[in-house]
């Protein structure tokens, strides 16, 4: 099922699709075989960014230092796709820059114009940059966090970008990491919103089609690990690390099937093992809940088939999500006091990369006997619960 796409009762018909993670042998992409339409995925969104505080700190931060970076003046336009709540914005706004968001989803498009973040409601498509053109200067900087993994048509919007942008502007791009993914078996990262999944290699090969290359690359600690990748329309110089990741990723493999064949082994192994730990904690503890509904956790509890048999509940703290319910698995989703109200004692926990911020914040649970366990440790053949 669409991982996003939370249902509402359990009358509801859920539309499953495949998913299938294929490279290309002649660009080194890899991608998914299928690709959903996006109006099914995008125009009605239940995730918003700003629910995590270290995301909001790690925009802050990067907002701050392309500020220093760039040289960056208040005249200076600064353009997010796929703004979301308007997260990657809001410290250019706090510091009196000229910004705008571009957000498919109404609903959370309208949820940034209220908090003072201008957002127009529309994919990065030619009416976008028409808006644009009319009504904007050129910007200096380009956005787009987490966001170029979920749109089929690349060489169409980082065309589009490069075009949009002022001389000296820049493409600055989030994405999700394929090799940390297969290293750290993030397989769960792998849904229908994310048509590709990025090697530096795969993005120079994109870029290099439009007559651009890749200026710079960063390690970032977002979604389990992720590269800010950065593209300048007027290149003076390409940073040492371009060449630094590429030679890297081939000494891992990135270009070969057997590091993929590998992973797919791997994945399938992680299945035996936490389908077994979870049943033996279940045999000694009783019931079990869950911590966080992040899409993620829709790949993992379908490809494994924990349903509500297992995991009676998900708590969550997007209240968009609470009572709504995970499809094709039928869990509920409620908010964090049904813990209590439940007398829960073992709490598995789905959004793993935020596993240390979670427990951090819910310290009093713990002190009441609650035990919080990362569904990641449950991968481990040797756990012991």
């Amino acid at each position: 099922p669409l991982a996003n796409n939370l249902i509402e009762n359990l009358n509801q018909t859920v539309e499953t699709f495949p998913l299938e993670l294929f490279k290309c042998n002649s660009c080194n992409n890899c991608q998914l075989s299928y690709n959903v339409d996006p109006k099914l995925m995008f125009d009605h969104y239940l995730y918003t960014s700003s629910t995590s505080k270290s995301f909001i700190k790690h925009f802050d931060d990067a907002a701050e230092k392309y500020i220093k970076q760039y040289a960056l003046n208040k005249n200076d336009l600064i353009i997010d796709i796929g703004s979301n709540d308007g997260i990657g914005l809001r410290k250019f706004k706090e510091l009196g820059f000229d910004i705008l968001g571009v957000e498919p989803a109404k609903n959370i498009a309208e949820i940034a114009n209220k908090n003072n973040i201008p957002t127009i409601n529309s994919y990065f498509d030619s009416d976008a940059i028409k808006i644009i053109n009319e009504k904007y200067r050129k910007p200096k900087i380009i956005l787009a966090s987490n966001v170029f993994a979920h749109n089929n048509d690349l060489l169409e919007i980082a065309n589009s970008a490069m075009n949009l942008l002022e001389d000296n502007g820049v493409f600055i791009i989030e994405v999700q990491y394929i090799v940390d993914t297969m290293k750290d078996l993030t397989f769960d990262n792998i849904y229908h919103e994310h048509y590709n999944y990025w090697s530096v290699l795969a993005l120079q090969n994109l870029f290099n089609q439009l007559d651009y290359s890749i200026s710079n690359v960063e390690k970032i600690d977002t979604h389990g690990g992720s590269i800010r990748v950065y593209i300048e329309k007027n290149q003076m110089e390409i940073n040492p690390s371009v060449k630094n990741y590429i030679n890297e990723e081939i000494t891992f493999g990135i270009d070969k099937i057997d590091v993929f064949k590998k992973f797919k082994n791997q994945i399938e192994e992680s299945k035996f093992n936490v389908l077994n730990n979870i049943k033996n904690i279940k045999k000694m503890s009783g019931k079990i809940a869950a911590y966080a509904a992040p899409a993620k956790a829709s790949t993992k509890l379908n490809y494994y088939g924990i349903n509500s048999d297992i995991i009676e509940f998900i708590v969550e703290d997007n209240p968009l999500k609470h009572n709504k319910i995970i499809p094709g698995v039928n869990i509920p989703i409620y908010n964090v006091d049904y813990l209590i109200e439940k007398d829960i004692k073992i709490v598995i926990v789905l959004a793993w990369n935020f596993f240390d911020y979670i427990v951090d914040k819910n310290k009093s649970l713990i002190e009441k006997g609650i035990r919080f366990i990362s569904i990641k440790e449950l991968e481990d053949s040797n756990f012991n619960f």
